[in-house]
């Protein structure tokens, strides 16, 4: 059920108002689930809120060598419906603390919630993970959170931005994250990033 804006609290109102329509931002994890924010435009405000939203989301995980370091990073893109309209990007710095935990509390692969919002409507909506992949996510990115550097959280921005402008569109991304990170790979690539391009 779509509830106002008003109702929430004034962080969550600022990051509604200020979140773009491929950003997913994580919320933290609250008694045991994790939470993501999603934006969606005033014209889909019929997606929230009636029991029919559906999501899945592809987790990427990379090692990239750059500038003499080596970025330990998890790029984790939500679709909602089946829709390559509605695709959103969320990267985590592997080597963070607070990212890493969200990261891996959400490749429990159990359960997550979205707050799914407008700029004047939301809804919380909770989804059950039914994954049969053969090996542990939360063992992937524990392994690349390892071999990670103690790089400055601006080498992780620039190496975000580099991999996440690989496509021209978010539904490019998808394919383009799925094709280089695949499940028979354990969704892992390691790469080395050139100060230019990939």
């Amino acid at each position: 059920m779509t509830r106002p804006n008003s109702e929430l609290p004034q962080n969550l109102r600022d990051l509604i108002t200020h979140l773009s329509y491929v950003q997913a931002i994580p919320l933290g994890t609250t008694q045991g689930i994790p939470f993501i924010a999603l934006k969606l435009a005033e014209a889909d405000t019929p997606m929230i809120g009636g029991n029919t939203l559906t999501c899945e989301f592809k987790p990427s995980v990379f090692n990239v060598d750059y500038k003499d370091h080596t970025i330990a990073m998890c790029i984790i893109q939500f679709r909602l419906n089946g829709s390559d309209r509605h695709i959103y990007t969320a990267s985590y710095d592997l080597r963070n603390d607070k990212q890493y935990n969200d990261c891996f509390d959400l490749l429990k692969m159990s359960q997550y919630g979205l707050l799914v919002a407008t700029q004047s409507v939301h809804d919380f909506v909770q989804f059950d993970v039914n994954f049969d992949g053969g090996f542990d996510p939360q063992y992937i990115i524990k392994g690349a959170r390892d071999l990670g550097t103690g790089y400055d959280p601006m080498l992780f921005g620039e190496v975000s931005y580099g991999l996440t402008m690989q496509a021209d569109s978010p539904a490019a991304l998808w394919k383009y994250f799925e094709n280089i990170t695949p499940g028979e790979h354990k969704w892992y690539a390691r790469m080395r990033l050139q100060s230019e391009k990939v």
